[in-house]
């Protein structure tokens, strides 16, 4: 809105010198100096904010600008910033400066030169609201410590103090625990300096600690929170070095972890998670240092291995501790940023090769048989009475797009010299894409095989999940099966809705 204001505001410094003529044929020596005139008395900056306006200004002359000099007054003096001597118009030039501003800007100084030499200055006064800190939360005491091996424990009160410079908007608090964080309670202020809590909260086992978040009114946000420590004989820490392992069938892979025990870890157990079935394939005591100690089994994974399950104990029933392991077994995963046919010779382009596990543009592409048998799949966005359809097509000149990807020179994939004829299948709901595998990928496919086609046209975009059989062509090789999940499409480009980015994730099994 105060932009919206500015702009009529500068629109009527225009009209305003409406008399003033274009015309620079012979200089009248009785013309007026030039004018400067400032939407605004003063322009106010506040360097918490991102959408500061820019100084305007509109400066007319009678006889024609022969230059513009700008400069900055700070409060270490006066510096030139930038003079222009060029002018669409000589007898009216409207000024933008988008400046980055500074809290020592004092005013902004224009001075005008006409083409008699007349000099006006014009000074316009910049107030500066200067960054300000962000809340600052302090806690007394600074830990919560109970320990219910002492005699008669007393649990400490919950207090705290939060001081804004900006003041405060809202100030929110949460419980931490093993389980999460829960909401216990808000107050919403209005721009108070200081803000100060007191509470007894009976803290148990599994808390720890009490979360307090300060918004400021500029929506600066401060989060701190303070340590509870409820001091029980702890479950055993798992700390794993991984949190996915890429390997192939049958090799030994190594699990690194690093635990720590009070009690002392007795026991490690593996478990492989296949299709949601959990088999332990691996379990040893654990003797000598079994208190804090780095520990790195292996195991074998096989094809259908989509996690493993990771059991620490310290021989209390209930008392274990599990950790999962994400796994890609046999198994290329990668995630791809492809272009619609509009980005078809443009980073990130719209071709996605199978083989290459990347993106082609078209002038690659096209570039040799080789290359061509090396592209598997085309991003398309077809646009029909403003309804837009997601598509993806395989190398064939399906529906006579190919002409619709264009490369330099006047050509396009109708110059493709070898099409893959990709194979899609739109995936049901039910299919579990986190832990595919490549049987589950293949039996998915061959069950949704009545409804193949080498294009795929996908209502529900984001999210859907496709499978792909590659052509036999294909310099990824024949006759193979994999997937690709549609993470997120960019919205329109440029103001065409047929020119977005796709993000997507495709897993893609290895040759055997």
């Amino acid at each position: 809105m105060i932009r919206k204001i500015y702009t009529l505001l500068i629109l009527g410094l225009c009209l305003g010198f409406a008399a003033c003529s274009d015309d620079n044929d012979g200089l009248d020596p009785n013309a007026a100096a030039p004018v400067i005139k400032f939407p605004m008395e003063q322009l106010d900056v506040d360097l918490n904010k991102v959408d500061n306006l820019p100084v305007v200004a509109v400066i007319k002359s009678q006889a024609g600008l022969q230059s513009v000099t700008m400069k900055l007054q700070t409060v270490e003096g006066v510096t030139e910033y930038k003079t222009v001597t060029e002018f669409f118009n000589p007898n009216s030039y409207s000024l933008s400066e988008n400046l980055e501003y500074n809290a020592n800007y004092e005013a902004f100084i224009i001075e005008a030169t006409d083409k008699l030499n007349h000099v006006t200055s014009g000074t316009l006064p910049i107030a500066v609201t200067d960054v300000m800190a962000r809340p600052v939360i302090i806690f007394d005491p600074e830990e919560i410590i109970y320990d219910e091996m002492d005699e008669n424990p007393v649990m400490p009160r919950t207090t705290f103090k939060i001081v804004s410079e900006a003041g405060l908007k809202k100030v929110e608090r949460f419980l931490v625990s093993t389980d999460g964080q829960t909401p216990k309670g808000s107050d919403i202020l209005n721009g108070d300096k200081t803000y100060e809590h007191d509470e007894l909260i009976e803290y148990k086992e599994g808390d720890k600690g009490f979360k307090v978040k300060a918004e400021d009114i500029y929506g600066n946000i401060t989060i701190s929170t303070l340590q509870v420590s409820y001091k029980t004989v702890p479950v055993p820490v798992l700390t794993l070095g991984k949190e996915l392992i890429t390997t192939d069938e049958g090799v030994d892979t190594e699990v690194p972890m690093h635990i720590e025990s009070v009690r002392g870890v007795k026991q490690v157990a593996i478990f492989r998670v296949e299709n949601g079935v959990s088999t332990e394939i691996f379990r040893e005591q654990i003797v000598g240092d079994n208190k804090n100690f780095d520990y790195k089994p292996k195991v074998q994974l096989t094809e259908e291995t989509s996690q493993l399950k990771v059991v620490v104990s310290d021989g209390r029933e209930g008392k274990e501790v599990i950790g999962i392991v994400k796994t890609y077994v046999n198994m290329e995963v990668v995630q791809l940023k492809v272009g619609s046919h509009v980005l078809a010779n443009a980073e990130p382009f719209a071709l996605i090769s199978l083989n290459d596990m990347k993106t082609y543009s078209v002038d690659e592409a096209i570039s040799s048989v080789e290359s061509a048998k090396n592209v598997d799949i085309k991003f398309f966005i077809n646009s029909a009475n403003s309804v837009l359809s997601f598509r993806f097509y395989s190398m064939e000149n399906v529906d006579s797009k190919n002409s619709l990807y264009k490369g330099s020179g006047g050509k396009s994939l109708s110059n493709l010299p070898a099409k893959n004829m990709t194979k899609f299948v739109l995936f049901s709901a039910g299919f579990d894409y986190d832990a595919a595998s490549r049987s589950s990928i293949k039996n998915e496919y061959l069950a949704g095989s009545a409804d193949q086609k080498v294009y795929m046209t996908i209502d529900n975009f984001v999210g859907s999940v496709i499978g792909f059989k590659t052509s036999g062509n294909s310099s990824a090789g024949g006759e193979r099966y994999g997937v690709m999940k549609v993470l997120d499409v960019s919205g329109k480009m440029d103001n065409n809705t047929t020119k977005q980015i796709a993000t997507v994730e495709i897993k893609f099994p290895k040759k055997k």
